[in-house]
């Protein structure tokens, strides 16, 4: 497992991203009550090691404000990479939306943890799961759309040939 330092600097900026994404119809709806910054902060550290690790095709960038939709966050090895964060240290699992990854599948799904626990805060990248195994876990549904509930303690860890 790697572990990233948090800053300031890294919540301000995620923030900051949130804010502006709240102003376009496809973000006005979505962030009442939950700290969507940290899932922010999870993405631009784990494109950081990546890129300091890994050739990048694509970087990820956090949160597009203009209304159009990317394909994927990252792209590594001409694999697309999709980073989906749990937001609290005390979260056991992922919970990719079944739409998106049925109707948008990544070839990998990087997990990462947020956690507020420890000071300064940090993120840990957990590890990764490719698609077709993300459909073989359950599905639920709390509030919103419905999604696969993908335990942390299932993912692979992170080698060199993770992207082959």
């Amino acid at each position: 497992m790697v572990r990233i330092k948090v800053t300031e600097q890294d919540k301000k900026f995620a923030k900051q991203q949130i804010e502006a994404f709240k102003k376009i119809e496809a973000g006005n709806w979505r962030y009442t009550n939950v700290e969507a910054w940290r899932g922010i902060v999870c993405e631009m550290l784990t494109s950081k090691w990546f890129e300091q690790n890994f050739k990048i095709e694509k970087p990820a960038k956090g949160l597009d404000d203009s209304g159009i939709v990317d394909d994927c966050d990252m792209i590594i090895n001409t694999k697309k990479v999709e980073i989906k964060s749990a937001t609290k240290n005390y979260f056991k699992y992922l919970m990719p939306k079944i739409h998106d990854v049925r109707d948008k599948p990544k070839d990998i799904y990087i997990g990462v943890k947020y956690n507020e626990t420890v000071e300064p805060n940090e993120i840990q990248i957990l590890g990764y799961i490719k698609c077709s195994e993300i459909l073989e876990y359950p599905i639920k549904q709390n509030k919103g759309a419905p999604y696969y509930e993908v335990p942390l303690s299932r993912l692979l860890p992170i080698d060199q040939n993770t992207f082959d």
